[in-house]
C-alpha cells in the first residue's frame, strides 16, 4: 500500500506498508523524501512504476515525480521529475497503455499530458490544455479548476472534472500521440455551484458516477462511446443538514453493488449506497462517521474485505472491514501517518 501525503520536501513524504487483506495489519516498509506534497499517486499499469504530483504553486508552478518500483526490495526509487504545466497538481493517472501520463493541474485550471519514456521516467509535457471561464462562487469558482482526469476504459476518451467551471469535459484522446481534442460531445454541466471533483467507472463501463465537493451530490451518468447522459442525481447528507461540509471522494466496491463517498468538514463520514445493477441508480442504504477529521481520500481493498480512510487533518488511517454482502462498515482499526491524503493499494 502506498500513502500519499502533505509535508514538505525535506520530510518524509511518501509511504509504502504491506497490507495483509487476511488480518488487516500494516507494516511500513519503506519511506520517501525529497518531494513536497506528494497529495496524490498513481501506478503504472504495469505496476513498474509509481507516479506523484509536487502540489505546488511556485513561480514555475508544480511538478510530478516518477519513481520506479522495486518489489523485491520493497522499495521506491526516484527516475525524475518533470514540471507539471500548472500550478497545484492534484489529480494524475496513466493511460491505459502506459505510455502517457495526464495531470489536473487544480490552480490553473488545466490538463497537461506527459510521455511516459521505457524506462518509466517522464518526458516534459506535450500538451497543455487551459480552461477559461468561471463559476457562480466567486470565493471558490473565481477561475477554472480542473480537479480530476479519467481515462475511459476503451482508452479513447478523457473526461475532465474541473470544479470552477461545473463542467465535466470530454475529449479524445489519441494514443499514438498523446493529443487530446474536444469530443463530439464537448462537455455535460453540472448544477451551478456542485463543483464536479472524482469520478468513478461501473465495473461494467456502463455507468459514470461524479461527486460534487459543493453540491454534496452524487450524479450517475449512463455512458457510452465519449457520451454522457445524466439519469440521477442523489444528496451525500441528510435534507435536514446545512452545515459546513465538502464532499470528496468516491468507490465503488469490487463487484459493483454499493458505492462509498465521503464528507469533510461538521459530518466527517462515509455514506454507504446500493446500486441497482440494470439502471446503475442509487439508494442510501448508511453512513458512518470516518474516524478522523477531513476524510479526503479512501480505497477498497482489492478483493473487496477492507475500507482505508486517510484523514488530512488529523493525521490517522481508519481500517474498516466492508461485508461483502450488505455493504455496511465496521471499524477495526487505526494508525497514525501525519496527513495521509491518497492510498493505494498494489494487489501482487
Amino acid at each position: 500500500m502506498f500513502v500519499g501525503t502533505y509535508c514538505p520536501a525535506d520530510s518524509q513524504g511518501i509511504f509504502v506498508y504491506t497490507f495483509d487483506s487476511q488480518t488487516g495489519q500494516a507494516h511500513l516498509l519503506d519511506a520517501i523524501s525529497g518531494i513536497e506534497n506528494p497529495s496524490y499517486l498513481t501506478l503504472s499499469p504495469d505496476h513498474r512504476f509509481l507516479y506523484a504530483v509536487s502540489e505546488t504553486h511556485g513561480p514555475e508552478g508544480g511538478h510530478v515525480f516518477a519513481y520506479r518500483w522495486d518489489a523485491r526490495q520493497a522499495k521506491l526509487h526516484l527516475l525524475n521529475q518533470q514540471p507539471s504545466g500548472g500550478k497545484d497538481p492534484c489529480h494524475l493517472t496513466t493511460d491505459h497503455t502506459g505510455k502517457w501520463l495526464l495531470v489536473a493541474n487544480y490552480t490553473s485550471g488545466s490538463i497537461a499530458v506527459l510521455p511516459i519514456r521505457p524506462d518509466g521516467s517522464l518526458g516534459a509535457p506535450v500538451q497543455i490544455i487551459q480552461h477559461q471561464g468561471h463559476g457562480p462562487n466567486p470565493k471558490r469558482q473565481e477561475g477554472p479548476h480542473v480537479h480530476f482526469v479519467n481515462i475511459t476504459p476503451d482508452n479513447r476518451f478523457v473526461l475532465v472534472s474541473d470544479l470552477g467551471l461545473d463542467k465535466v469535459f470530454i475529449y479524445r484522446f489519441d494514443a499514438r500521440t498523446g493529443r487530446l481534442t474536444p469530443a463530439p460531445q464537448p462537455y455535460v454541466q453540472v448544477d451551478p455551484g456542485a463543483g464536479p471533483r472524482h469520478q468513478a467507472f461501473s465495473p461494467d463501463h456502463r455507468f459514470l458516477y461524479l461527486i460534487q465537493e459543493m453540491g454534496w451530490k452524487i450524479t450517475v451518468f449512463q455512458y457510452h462511446e465519449g457520451q454522457l447522459k445524466a439519469i440521477q442525481t442523489v444528496s451525500t447528507v441528510e435534507p435536514d443538514f446545512h452545515g459546513l461540509n465538502t464532499a470528496a471522494d468516491i468507490h465503488l466496491s469490487p463487484d459493483g453493488r454499493f458505492l462509498y463517498a465521503s464528507n469533510r468538514g461538521e459530518l466527517n463520514d462515509i455514506v454507504i449506497f446500493a446500486v441497482y445493477s440494470s439502471t446503475g441508480e442509487l439508494k442510501k442504504i448508511g453512513q458512518v462517521a470516518s474516524g478522523g477529521k477531513t476524510p479526503r481520500n479512501f480505497v477498497i481493498s482489492p478483493d473487496g474485505r477492507w475500507l482505508l480512510v486517510g484523514h488530512q487533518d488529523s493525521d490517522q488511517i481508519v481500517l474498516f472491514r466492508r461485508n461483502t454482502e450488505n455493504g455496511m462498515l465496521t471499524r477495526a482499526g487505526v494508525w497514525y501517518r501525519p496527513r495521509a491524503v491518497c492510498l493505494k493499494i498494489l494487489d501482487e
